[in-house]
């Protein structure tokens, strides 16, 4: 009876020691620091408030939200440089400085649901004139040539109207965009071809 009170008393002390072991053999969690460091990011106008989604620090990319927070920081519409704080959360700690560079949106894109080219047969045309749109905001457009201007009208808001009786040929609207301050100035050529 005392030997099996000894094996039990063993068998506890053993059962006792071992979660202790184990957590002293267990290295302790360190965290990278970002204290002191600084980082670049670009994006583009969007129209919308944003703040970067993502940052690269010491050559490694942190998420927002996973691997830090802004601290204080609004998000921006406008293009422009802006600098904000970011805390380390997660695997990090510390504060950085964010430079983020919101560029102008390129006009170009604007004009990407306009089709560069419209074709017609000019058998057609003969007896009715044919409508399409290439409106583009805050874009201005202009018919290249005498002989396109007799049979071309663009209007204001980008309705073009291509009257009875045009010749067979390539004709051209030129639509240009001005730069804003969120935006760069573009411009692209659209061909009516008349065969």
């Amino acid at each position: 009876m005392k030997t099996m009170k000894k094996v039990v008393a063993v068998l506890l002390a053993v059962m006792l020691m071992a979660p202790a072991a184990v957590n002293a053999a267990a290295p302790s969690a360190t965290k990278a620091t970002i204290a002191g460091q600084k980082a670049a990011v670009s994006t583009v106008y969007t129209g919308k408030a944003q703040l970067p989604a993502t940052v690269t620090i010491n050559g490694k990319t942190l998420i927002a939200g996973q691997d830090f927070v802004y601290v204080n920081a609004a998000a921006k519409t406008d293009a422009g440089t802006y600098t904000v704080s970011i805390k380390g959360i997660g695997a990090f700690e510390g504060t950085a400085t964010v430079t983020y560079t919101v560029s102008k949106a390129v006009a170009a894109t604007k004009t990407t649901k306009v089709a560069a080219k419209k074709a017609y047969k000019a058998s057609s045309l003969k007896k009715k004139a044919k409508k399409f749109s290439v409106k583009v905001a805050g874009a201005t457009y202009t018919v290249k040539g005498k002989k396109a201007k007799k049979y071309i009208k663009v209007s204001k808001k980008g309705k073009v109207t291509v009257k009875k009786g045009i010749k067979k040929g390539t004709y051209k609207i030129v639509i240009k965009v001005k730069a804003t301050k969120n935006t760069e100035a573009g411009k692209k050529v659209v061909k009516i071809v008349i065969k």
